[in-house]
């Protein structure tokens, strides 16, 4: 028995309307508007990061990481925002790009098969700062890992975002925010 002729052209009109509002949605998550400050005063910095993000600052291998909630139950990965202060065993005095090749010479003898796809000096509020862009795998999954070093006499400060490496560009407003909020505390 076939159903009625209007029956059919309101479940085809319901469908297209499905479709339709289904491939019009963007990958873009809902842009945070609410930033929390963030200070440690241990390492005197302090950082801005997203309402709703979680924050962990007992991790052994970075001073703070901040955690993107996820997406939905299929979300392996959450982005993940970290800072890291490390004192060095002498005063840099010269500008950063004069250590660049080092940095990656250590990043990829730390981490093989990662490759580094540029390279951009910045400045965050009167800071001479570099920016490392590079990609590698874990599971099988592409990741992109984003560092941000700035330096301040015997101190360097590493931000670090992880993500997947095709959500690079739906998160670089957020870390961006991030990265700038960035600040050196005396």
């Amino acid at each position: 028995m076939r159903a009625p002729r209007h029956l059919r052209i309101f479940i085809q009109i319901i469908f297209v309307v499905t479709l339709i509002s289904g491939c019009s949605q963007t990958n873009k998550p809902v842009e945070p508007t609410e930033f929390i400050k963030y200070e440690d005063k241990n390492n005197n910095f302090a950082i801005s990061y997203p309402k709703g993000w979680t924050i962990d600052s007992e991790q052994k291998d970075v001073s703070v990481l901040f955690e993107s909630p996820k997406e939905n139950d299929q979300d392996a990965i959450t982005e993940s925002i970290s800072v890291n202060a490390i004192i060095l065993p002498f005063e840099a005095t010269a500008p950063l790009e004069n250590y660049k090749d080092g940095i990656i010479e250590m990043i990829k003898k730390g981490s093989p098969g990662i490759e580094v796809q540029n390279t951009t000096k910045l400045k965050i509020k009167e800071h001479e700062a570099m920016q490392i862009l590079l990609k590698g795998k874990y599971n099988n999954v592409d990741l992109a890992f984003q560092m941000t070093y700035v330096i301040k006499g015997k101190m360097a400060y590493i931000i670090d975002l992880t993500c997947l490496y095709d959500d690079l560009e739906k998160y670089a407003s957020t870390i961006g925010k991030v990265t700038n909020s960035f600040e050196i505390l005396e």
